[in-house]
């Protein structure tokens, strides 16, 4: 009998090694980017950002702790919350009472993630009476912080293809200018619902980039529309506030004219919205019924207001140049975009100018917070703009770009790197916060960061890992 009949060429085990290790060495530069960036996030994620934001624990809490969506009922004294009146009927913060119960005014996504990690940590011994600032830091650092980075991998991914060169400068400073250079960076250490939101828009166009781009058949085109609408949904259950853009993103799908495609964006994009229908039809017996309309806040609702738009409009022109430079530099960027990417450059451009309608049409400006938070769901897209820069002929106009890139982004970077260490939770809008960010920086100590000493040595091995990726890559493609 001859042995070497009976034995197969391959197990199904070995194959399926053989393309685990294929696709590593394909994509080391993406897993060591978005390691970096989310142990970043980790080790900044500091005790204050925790303590101030309180209530997005709080709904955790309650979801895992006592089986229920309301608020109360906490034996954690920070995890108590309180509701505020003005004008004797009004709320006042983001807690309202409902049917005897309190709830909080923000769609149920980030409660729901959190609830997930925190159930886990239960499992190995941590909750939030004993151990708050660890247990919350770790609901952000496996929440926020994982989508965050998985989004700035989604921003160099996306410049890649749209680019359609191996090169690496742009799509690197794309990402890394999103990831620490943005606002982004301020609330990835948070369990934030807006931040949540921001991270799945990201991802969403980034599929709906590569349907458009590369045109797949099959099934991968489908797990492409699904995973888009299912990324859709999740945003609109995580938080209103990038609603147009999705809008704008599944428009985007459907222009493609695939039907089939369609569909399976429409089943995605059901699937994510689902749970937020479950929790507005058990909070408040219908499943359109959202926590703003119910508690009234119609300071969060569009209204035309010249007045009020010109104000918001200084306000945020003024919080773009102060946190966000970098963001001037994108949107500039957008304008060199080639007519083969016409039909991107002006779904980038409608995502922006959606983004822009909602901000200026309603009351609100987001209260407490370290630079623009509202425009938090454009921040993919204006790093985005800066891959434009790959397409200029002109070596000095090329060359300009890049020297600003790297200024802007590492002024950026400095301003919202104090952000993310300081806090958020920034009231005293009208002062530019980076100076008592600087200031506060002095008093810190490791005991102020939860995670850092855990988190350092891989964040060490990450690093070494990203750099010897990209000077693995060949010499003449590293650079723009």
């Amino acid at each position: 009998m001859n042995s070497k009949a009976e034995l197969p060429s391959s197990s199904p085990r070995s194959d399926a090694t053989s393309r685990a290790g294929k696709f590593l060495r394909r994509h080391r530069i993406e897993l060591s980017l978005f390691l970096c960036l989310w142990l970043v996030y980790g080790i900044t994620a500091n005790s204050r950002n925790q303590y101030e934001f309180n209530l997005q624990q709080a709904g955790v809490e309650a979801i895992v702790e006592r089986h229920h969506f309301y608020l109360e009922g906490s034996a954690t004294p920070r995890l108590q919350m309180r509701v505020y009146y003005y004008d004797g009927d009004k709320p006042f913060g983001d807690v309202f009472l409902h049917n005897g119960h309190q709830y909080a005014a923000k769609q149920p996504g980030q409660f729901m993630f959190g609830a997930a990690v925190y159930f886990l940590l239960q499992l190995l011994g941590l909750d939030y009476y004993h151990h708050f600032f660890l247990a919350s830091a770790l609901v952000s650092f496996l929440t926020t912080s994982v989508v965050t980075a998985l989004a700035a991998v989604a921003v160099f991914a996306t410049v890649r293809e749209l680019a359609g060169e191996p090169k690496l400068f742009w799509p690197l400073a794309c990402a890394l200018s999103y990831g620490l250079g943005t606002t982004a960076f301020v609330y990835a250490g948070i369990a934030y619902h807006d931040a949540l939101a921001s991270g799945f828009v990201a991802m969403a166009f980034g599929c709906a980039v590569f349907l458009a781009r590369r045109a797949p058949g099959g099934r991968a085109a489908m797990f492409l529309a699904g995973s888009c609408g299912l990324l859709l949904g999740l945003t609109v259950t995580t938080s209103m506030l990038p609603f147009l853009l999705a809008c704008v993103i599944a428009i985007y799908v459907l222009w493609l004219r695939r039907w089939n495609l369609s569909a399976a964006l429409l089943v995605g994009g059901l699937l994510g919205v689902a749970p937020l229908l479950v929790f507005n039809t058990i909070s408040f017996g219908n499943p359109l019924l959202n926590s703003y309309i119910v508690g009234g806040y119609p300071e969060s609702m569009l209204h035309l207001d010249l007045h009020n738009s010109i104000e918001k409009a200084q306000l945020y022109l003024k919080e773009i140049t102060y946190y966000v430079p970098i963001a001037w530099l994108g949107i500039l960027g957008l304008l060199f975009f080639p007519p083969w990417l016409r039909r991107e450059q002006i779904v980038i451009s409608l995502l922006l100018l959606a983004q822009a309608f909602q901000v200026l049409n309603i009351d609100s400006h987001g209260g407490c917070h370290y630079g623009p938070r509202f425009l938090l769901p454009i921040m993919p897209f204006v790093c985005i703009g800066l891959g434009g820069f790959v397409f200029v002929r002109s070596g000095l106009i090329r060359s300009l770009a890049t020297g600003a890139a790297i200024l802007l982004g590492l002024v950026s970077i400095i301003i919202n790197t104090a952000g993310a260490i300081f806090t958020a939770m920034y009231c005293d809008v009208d002062r530019y916060a980076f100076w008592p960010a600087l200031g506060n920086l002095r008093g810190l100590t490791l005991n102020d960061f939860p995670l850092a000493a855990w988190l350092g040595l891989p964040l060490l091995v990450s690093l070494i890992l990203l750099v010897r990726s990209i000077r693995s890559y060949p010499a003449r493609e590293v650079l723009a």
